[in-house]
């Protein structure tokens, strides 16, 4: 980079003079896209027992080439498979039915005890 920038230290050789038609491209402050690790791959398999790069059809192989993350785009791709479903409204619950109580004689055999509670210390 000092070289490029034309700062040499002693014993550097200055970069040799490109012909005019030779253009440059500085691709140090490149950052390529994050690739995720094969990690999640195998969580999914782990998880869910499916192989999500496994075509489902022909059991071919497949690989990502995109990652769709914006709301609407998504919401039109699945709107145009048929897969949309609408979460449906937060509307208020409805009361609870009403539900006629029916009474019963119970006939128990035990004893009714009304002697008082005895302590032993």
């Amino acid at each position: 980079m000092r070289r490029k920038q034309g700062i040499l230290r002693p014993g550097d050789e200055p970069l040799p003079e490109m012909p005019p038609d030779v253009d440059i491209i500085d691709v140090s402050e490149y950052n390529p896209p994050h690739v995720p690790s094969k990690a999640w791959r195998e969580c999914i398999k782990k998880i869910w027992e499916v192989d999500v790069l496994v075509c489902p059809r022909c059991a071919g192989s497949m690989k990502i080439i995109s990652f769709i993350t914006e709301n609407l785009l998504i919401k039109q791709i699945l709107k145009h498979l048929d897969l949309w479903q609408q979460k449906p409204s937060r509307s208020p619950p409805s009361p609870p039915k009403t539900v006629e109580l029916v009474y019963e004689p119970t006939y128990d055999d035990w004893p009714i005890y009304e002697e008082p509670f005895i302590t032993i210390n």
